[in-house]
């Protein structure tokens, strides 16, 4: 089966608002493509993090080896199938983000500055999360019409994602 990739948007407010950007403009953007003078990130200004399931890394928050309890678990989040990805080596002090591939988590990716709408086959959303929700309704609403518009599956962003999303590999 082909391996599926995660791209997480946030846990903030904003994090709707990232969601929203990327798909009214075509994709997702590496710092660079979005003429971001925002530095100091592992991936670089030209590489996007993404992060895909690992049965062999534990995914506890104690450990902190996962990106998943961060950025994906809870979180809105992209999720993204035939793309070239880059599998993260371990962080250490001295990389440099513009050579290196490195992350603090073994569960982490970079994919070369864009990753386009046609590569995405569904969204999680934290719908569980109502308040969170309430808070952004038009936001979330507007989302929710571009997964249908695109044809993309709609997820809660909880444990049940990893599941989830390997069925709809099995049905494609």
């Amino acid at each position: 089966m082909e391996r599926v990739f995660f791209h997480g948007t946030g846990d903030s407010d904003y994090a709707f608002d990232n969601m929203l950007k990327i798909i009214e403009t075509g994709g997702i953007k590496s710092l660079e493509m979005q003429n971001s003078s925002f530095r100091g990130l592992v991936n670089g200004q030209n590489y996007i993090s993404v992060c895909s399931w690992d049965d062999g890394i534990d995914h506890s928050v104690e450990k902190m080896q996962s990106s998943f309890n961060g950025w994906i678990f809870g979180c809105p989040c992209f999720i993204i199938r035939g793309i070239e990805a880059i599998k993260c080596g371990k962080y250490h002090s001295d990389y440099n983000s513009e050579v290196e591939r490195v992350s603090q988590f073994e569960d982490e990716w970079h994919v070369k500055d864009f990753i386009p709408l046609d590569k995405v086959i569904g969204i999680a959303l934290p719908l569980k999360d109502v308040e969170f929700i309430n808070r952004n309704k038009e936001k979330v609403d507007k989302i929710l019409e571009y997964a249908t518009e695109y044809n993309w599956q709609v997820f809660e962003s909880d444990e049940t994602l990893i599941e989830d999303t390997n069925k709809l590999g099995r049905r494609r």
